[in-house]
């Protein structure tokens, strides 16, 4: 295995050398970009589940990647190409060791790693913009973000939003925009005193910048996110471009395909957000802008080699590692460790998840989270809400359940990585009228609704918005639209986030925020009747 381990990864490091005989020295210059996005705390070593649930790999995760990058770094001084490191945000929420250090331990691994610059993500005001502050203080490096400015108008002191770096004789400029929703995705006081601009507006107004600055190569590094369906949404894209409806670009939340196809001038794009990593990148067709994007979690890295023409410092080609893939999945079988680097994480996870192994129950088979207004974990967790705080109904949105739940001892480390996010129970005295109306939000265009527990609904989405639910009941009584309802919901839907805007208006007298964490009802739900949940009849779908 060692023997094994130490042919690929120098296949690996010398990979660049034997892909660019088409692209020789000294005519182009040669420059890998190593990307990371959506580390969300996983820095410690563990085992490949989404490979395989009952017999997982182990990935050597941020040690591994210190060990490798570190090899790289030394090939490219021998052979006289550069190595740019770089993420695209949501660097720390997420896991015991990134959460309760509030994204201290993964600055440390960051420093060591030796980027070269992070783009902020959404989640990384989790905490709030003044712990984001400090975290960008410790750094060695840059957090960039062009399209967040202050009260005055101006990028704040602790982002940049570009960065220009002479790497081989070749000026590279860095773009980093974070992506505009982010407010809709934070509580208000996270951002307070923020705007975020326009991804598209920004990118053109810096992309000019960095041009008239003598940029040669550009990248932006952005957490805007490649959508899952990559073709499938570009095709859609172009086809209304032909038809000369062009992304506005003052739209909040435009994605990587958006930007491309509306900014010239970018050469290589970085992105992240959703999780979905792609072997290849998509080109656009118009301004050949290539879009890489990683897996999450810190399992993978990418690695792309760019060819740069010296004499034009345009971009002439690119090519990977190894297997024709942008993505690499750091095993253990096949990377070494950096012992300091373990060392120093396990350090810090032994005081972040201090009796989070103690075994909860044993699932009998495994739990997931996907469906559609429900899932056997969905509905788990929102039985659980509804017994912790003796509500008549409970809802959730998708995006705030991480992982599933694999069969075997269920641990609290388990739950914490499920909702990692510590959001507390709040409850509203709605009413029937107000319930209708917020399920009719929920299910109109293309929504698919919410996770639920404690009604019995009725979608029809043949039906136009507005007309599509019929509640049949509360509590297996009859649903009374002059009734008033005890609903729960997670603090972060009780501000209006994920389209529960109407929650927002309801008046404070008919709010109480219980202080009760969602992970911690589960955890005592689960103590008490054990984990069994199944589909049932709570939330039926015509379509």
């Amino acid at each position: 295995m060692i023997k094994y381990m130490k042919i690929l990864i120098l296949l690996m490091l010398l990979a660049g050398a034997a892909f660019a005989a088409e692209f020789p020295e000294p005519e182009y210059q040669r420059i890998t970009v190593i990307f990371t996005n959506d580390i969300h705390g996983g820095i410690q070593r563990t085992e490949a589940t989404f490979m395989n649930p009952q017999f997982p790999p182990k990935i050597g995760s941020a040690p591994a990647l210190v060990h490798y990058v570190d090899r790289l770094r030394k090939t490219a001084e021998e052979e006289g190409f550069g190595v740019l490191l770089i993420d695209e945000g949501d660097f720390f929420s997420g896991t015991p060791v990134g959460s309760k250090t509030e994204g201290k331990a993964v600055i440390e691994f960051m420093n060591v790693a030796g980027y070269d610059l992070m783009t902020t993500g959404n989640h990384d005001f989790d905490k709030g913009w003044k712990v984001l502050k400090e975290r960008a203080e410790e750094a060695n490096f840059p957090f960039l973000s062009a399209n967040i400015v202050n009260e005055n108008g101006e990028v704040p002191d602790y982002l940049e939003p570009y960065v220009i770096k002479e790497i081989m004789g070749v000026r590279v400029g860095i773009l980093g925009i974070n992506t505009a929703v982010t407010p809709s995705m934070s509580f208000p006081e996270n951002v307070e005193g923020l705007t975020f601009l326009p991804e598209i507006a920004t990118a053109r107004k810096y992309v000019k910048i960095l041009q008239d600055k003598g940029a040669e190569f550009i990248i932006l590094s952005t957490h805007a996110w490649t959508p899952y369906e990559r073709e499938k949404e570009a095709a859609k894209l172009h086809k209304e471009i032909k038809k000369g409806n062009y992304p506005d670009p003052d739209k909040i939340g435009a994605n990587g395909l958006e930007i491309a196809a509306s900014v010239p001038g970018i050469d290589a794009m970085f992105t992240g957000h959703v999780h979905k990593g792609f072997d290849k990148p998509y080109e656009d067709p118009v301004n050949h802008t290539l879009i890489f994007q990683n897996y999450a979690n810190g399992t993978n890295v990418g690695q792309v080699n760019f060819y740069i023409h010296r004499e034009t410092g345009s971009l002439a080609g690119y090519d990977f590692a190894v297997d024709q893939s942008a993505i690499i999945t750091l095993l253990e079988d096949e990377f070494w460790i950096d012992p300091e680097m373990d060392s120093l994480i396990e350090s810090y996870v032994a005081v972040a998840e201090e009796g989070f192994d103690e075994v909860l129950t044993v699932l009998e088979k495994p739990m997931r989270r996907s469906g559609e207004g429900q899932s056997p974990l969905g509905n788990l967790l929102m039985d659980a809400v509804v017994w912790a705080v003796d509500a008549d109904l409970a809802f959730s949105n998708y995006g705030g359940l991480r992982a599933d739940l694999e069969a075997g001892p269920l641990t609290y480390e388990d739950l914490f990585r499920f909702l990692p996010f510590g959001n507390r129970i709040t409850i509203f005295h709605i009413t029937g009228r107000q319930l209708d109306a917020l399920i009719e939000d929920r299910v109109s265009g293309n929504s698919r609704g919410m996770l639920c527990s404690g009604l019995q609904v009725v979608i029809d989405k043949s039906k136009p918005d507005g007309r599509r639910a019929e509640i049949i009941s509360i509590q297996g009584e009859p649903f009374d639209p002059d009734n008033r309802y005890k609903l729960a919901v997670s603090d972060y839907l009780a501000e209006g986030n994920s389209g529960y805007d109407r929650l927002t208006e309801i008046d404070l007298k008919y709010r109480n925020n219980t202080g009760l964490m969602m992970r911690e009802a589960l955890r005592d739900y689960i103590m008490e009747f054990g984990a069994d949940a199944r589909i049932d009849d709570r939330w039926k779908m015509i379509k």
